[in-house]
Order: C-alpha cells, then sequence, then structure tokens
C-alpha cells in the first residue's frame, strides 16, 4: 500500500504547479496527464473543446510535463518574436539521436542558429529561380497521370496522385534525382524513401518520453535502434549520395544538397546580422554573431533527411486539399482557370510569370488556411516569464492550436467557407497578427516557404489550364480528419479529373 501511495504521488506532484498560478484546464490523471483526452479525441477536437471551455490560456499536462495552450494571437506574437530568445527552441520532449539534433527542425540553441544562417541564402529568389528548371521537368510525368485519370473516367486518389508527384519533386529539387515514381517503383530512391515515409519511429519513444524522462533514457539504446532501422537505411542513402556527389562535376548541379556541399567551399565564417535570420529584427540591439566555422557533412545529411520528410508532407497534402476546395467550389476554379489562362497563355510557368498570377496565390492561402498541415505548432520556456499577466514557467511546453486559430470566427468570419478574397489586397488589410501561421510564424519560420510555394504554384498551374478537378460519389464533404500530428483526410481525398 505505501508503495502504491509512493506511486501516486510521484504520478500526480507536479500537477500542482500551473493551478497553483491561475491557469484553467482539464484535470490530469496520474502519470498519463492530459494524454488519454489526446489519443480519445486527436488535437484538434479536443483543442477546440478546451478553447471553448476555458478560454485562450489553458493548462494541458503531456504525461508529468507541464504545457500550456495559447490561442491568444497577442502572446503569441510575444512567443515568436519579442520574447524569442525565451522560446527560441521546439520542444524538449520529442527524442532525438545526434543526427536528428542536426536537423534544422529540432536543432537548439546555438545550433539552430548557425544552421538557420547557413542556409537562408540556399533558400533566397535567386537560387529557387535556379530550381525552376528541376521543378518543371517533374510535371509532364504529373500531366501524364491526370491525362490516364482523364481518359479512365474513373475515381481518382487525389492524394496518392500528389504524393508519387512530390516524391519526384523531392528528389528533384533536393537531389537532384529524376525519377518517375509512378512507373519506376524499383528505382532506388523511391524503393528507399517510399520506405522512410511508411514508418512511424518516434510514436513509442514520445509515450516513454511523456511519461518519465529516466526510463526513456534507460530503454532509449534498446527501443531506438529497433524503431529507427528504416530511416537509417534512408540516412545511409543521403550518405552516399553525399559521398558520390563530392567526387563528381558540381557544376552539373543546381539542387539543394549542391548548395550546402557549396558553402563548405566558402570562407569560413557566415554572419548573422542582429541576431535573426529570414524576418526583419525584433530587437536591433541584438550583437552579431559570427560563426567561424563550415557545415559538417553530418549536418549535410540531416538537413536532406529532413527536408524530404517536411517536404514531402506539407507539398502533397496542400495540393490534395486544394484540389479538394476547388472541385466542391467550381465557380472558384472556373475563376483560377480563367487567370491561367489570361496571364500566361500556353506560355510555361516560370518563377517569375507565376507571380503574376494572384488569385492561384490566394487559393493557396486560403487553403492553407482551412487545412494547415502542421495544425499545431511548440515552443518550450528557457526560463520563468510573464506575458500579458499570465506567468509561464521554465520548461514549459506551450502548445499553439494553429488549426483553431485558422477557424474561429473571431478573426475569420465563416471559417469553414472557401472563400480566397480574404487573402485579396483588401481582405489582407483585415487580419489580425499572428493568426495566419501555416508556415510558423517570427525567426523560425519555415525556411522552405517560398520553395513550396513556387512548386505548388507550377504543379497547379500544370493542371489546371488542361484539366478540371469534380467531385464523385465516393468524395467526402466535410473531409473527416485523422488524429495524427499532421493534418490529413482520414479517409483520403478521391475526386474525378477531368479534361477541359
Amino acid at each position: 500500500m505505501a508503495d502504491f501511495n509512493l506511486c501516486v504521488q510521484w504520478g500526480t506532484y507536479p500537477y500542482t504547479q500551473l493551478k497553483y498560478l491561475g491557469i484553467p484546464g482539464p484535470k490530469p490523471t496520474p502519470i498519463m496527464g492530459n494524454l488519454p483526452n489526446l489519443k480519445e479525441k486527436g488535437h484538434i477536437k479536443l483543442y477546440t473543446e478546451l478553447i471553448k471551455k476555458y478560454g485562450k490560456v489553458i493548462s494541458f499536462y503531456i504525461g508529468r510535463y507541464p504545457g500550456i495552450i495559447v490561442a491568444d494571437p497577442e502572446i503569441i506574437r510575444d512567443i515568436m518574436t519579442k520574447e524569442f530568445a525565451t522560446f527560441t527552441n521546439r520542444s524538449r520532449l520529442i527524442p532525438t539521436d545526434e543526427l536528428t539534433s542536426s536537423m534544422l527542425v529540432f536543432a537548439k540553441d546555438s545550433k539552430w542558429k548557425f544552421l538557420r544562417t547557413m542556409l537562408s541564402s540556399t533558400f533566397s529568389a535567386k537560387k529557387i529561380r535556379g530550381m525552376t528548371p528541376l521543378i518543371r521537368k517533374t510535371l509532364s510525368n504529373l500531366e501524364k497521370q491526370c491525362e490516364a485519370h482523364s481518359e479512365s473516367g474513373g475515381e481518382a486518389d487525389i492524394l496518392s496522385l500528389f504524393s508519387v508527384h512530390t516524391m519526384d519533386l523531392t528528389a528533384s529539387t533536393l537531389f537532384g534525382i529524376q525519377v518517375d515514381s509512378q512507373n519506376d517503383k524499383e528505382n532506388d530512391f523511391v524503393k528507399k524513401g517510399s520506405k522512410f515515409l511508411r514508418m512511424n519511429p518516434y510514436h513509442l519513444l514520445f509515450l516513454l518520453t511523456y511519461i518519465c524522462y529516466p526510463l526513456f533514457k534507460i530503454m532509449y539504446s534498446y527501443i531506438y535502434n529497433f524503431i529507427t532501422k528504416q530511416r537509417k537505411v534512408f540516412d545511409d542513402f543521403c550518405w552516399l549520395l553525399l559521398s558520390d556527389r563530392k567526387k563528381g562535376n558540381k557544376n552539373e548541379y543546381n539542387d539543394l544538397l549542391q548548395m550546402m556541399i557549396n558553402t563548405q567551399q566558402e570562407p569560413n565564417s557566415s554572419e548573422e546580422i542582429n541576431g535573426i535570420v529570414g524576418t526583419k529584427p525584433v530587437n536591433t540591439n541584438q550583437k552579431t554573431t559570427i560563426f567561424k566555422r563550415k557545415f559538417t557533412d553530418e549536418e549535410i545529411v540531416a538537413q536532406c533527411v529532413i527536408f524530404f520528410l517536411v517536404g514531402y508532407e506539407s507539398v502533397a497534402s496542400t495540393l490534395s486539399f486544394m484540389a479538394y476546395s476547388l472541385a466542391v467550389n467550381p465557380d472558384i476554379q472556373k475563376k483560377v482557370q480563367d487567370e491561367i489562362k489570361g496571364v500566361l497563355g500556353d506560355e510555361p510557368a516560370d518563377f517569375e510569370n507565376i507571380q503574376k498570377l494572384t488569385y492561384l496565390d490566394q487559393c493557396i492561402s486560403e487553403t492553407l488556411r482551412k487545412y494547415p498541415i502542421a495544425s499545431r505548432i511548440t515552443r518550450e520556456s528557457s526560463k520563468d516569464i510573464t506575458i500579458k499577466n499570465w506567468n509561464i514557467p521554465k520548461h514549459t511546453e506551450v502548445i499553439i492550436p494553429v488549426y483553431d486559430i485558422h477557424h474561429n470566427p473571431e478573426y475569420w468570419p465563416e471559417p469553414e467557407k472557401f472563400d480566397p478574397e480574404r487573402f485579396s489586397p483588401e481582405g489582407q488589410k483585415k487580419h489580425v497578427p499572428f493568426t495566419y501561421l501555416p508556415y510558423g510564424g517570427g525567426p523560425r519560420i519555415c525556411i522552405a516557404m517560398k520553395l513550396a510555394q513556387v512548386a505548388m504554384k507550377m504543379s497547379m498551374t500544370q493542371i489546371l489550364r488542361k484539366f478540371k478537378f469534380v467531385p464523385c460519389e465516393k468524395t467526402e464533404y466535410p473531409i473527416e480528419f485523422g488524429k495524427n500530428l499532421l493534418l490529413t483526410a482520414k479517409n483520403g481525398i478521391t475526386l474525378k479529373i477531368e479534361k477541359l
């Protein structure tokens, strides 16, 4: 009995901290905190219910670790910009090994600053313009698939269509590899990449970390090797590509891998202006940082792995949700097609002319508002801090529920309506800052945002100038979402593709 009481005390003693600070929230269960609620309902449904019941600042225990759901845009603004130095890092609860900790998405503190600075020039407008020929080479395969679906007259698995296309896109822009994922499934890149994408290596590790970090550390070496075996196959593939590329003629390539390799040949320093990279500086008194080292090979491989994974998921899903939105809103789809025909005619899409497709851009923005792939963002406080009279303790997980903010009628009237006019020049004047976060915000905003937008615009332009998406019997409305951390359609997206 004494042992049981000790176990209960160990499993519940952290739960008084946020309560004493006056932060409302659901009652946590011993050891598991509020995770059982998350498993039952999924984070989108659960966060929506909690915000309606408790307000815009809510306590939420991730196992035994304190967390706060923040849906107040003013607090989010301070977390992402003004107090960024306190909220530089994403969750410390995410399990990492040496390679994972070198990925830009998971890197912390000075390592993140170094990686972000070194990679900023890689995603400049000039470099992205140079990659558009690589994107264009993948579009003919996409058009052939649409042609086959239109001729058959049958239903099309839209997510599968765009997943195959995005596999080709990432292979081309990241590694300079030209593949046809639909017809060449035995290609080494396609086989290894597909196997990597099908796994879920961190599921068990997340659970162990949330419950008891010491337990996680003890079992780490036994479990981690087992569940990351498939990722290692792709890691090794990236190492091999890097080695082969360094032996070849670098002038043959204009992909991300080569750009990262090129930085190793540049002067032995990089400069960070005002401590902020990729956005306007928030605090101009921050000191300039000079990094007197270059990319290591391991850091290059780490970026290859994470860019492949994140790029594949985000682009394929966004294109799928956009196709669905156009299919169920034929008037909007027609307007996009008329714009493409009027602005481009028969001219192939490239970096310059797609900038003129303003309504297409509005449709992509509205797709990302209604269907934000990264439906939640996390940050961790590095010290005790007070924002807008709310006390946030050190080592607290801050959860920003992007999907719920994007669907709050206070900021987005008729949030379930697909309305691209929200992103017209007049519509944008009505936006409340930090209520639109599909790519995050502040210095940690998605570094590949512009490249993703160019790829999506060119892909949609290629399809919509010759085809249209049409609902069919299997088209689900509204879409039911899965319980994954990334926004997914639980039952897929099925449409017809018809030739114009």
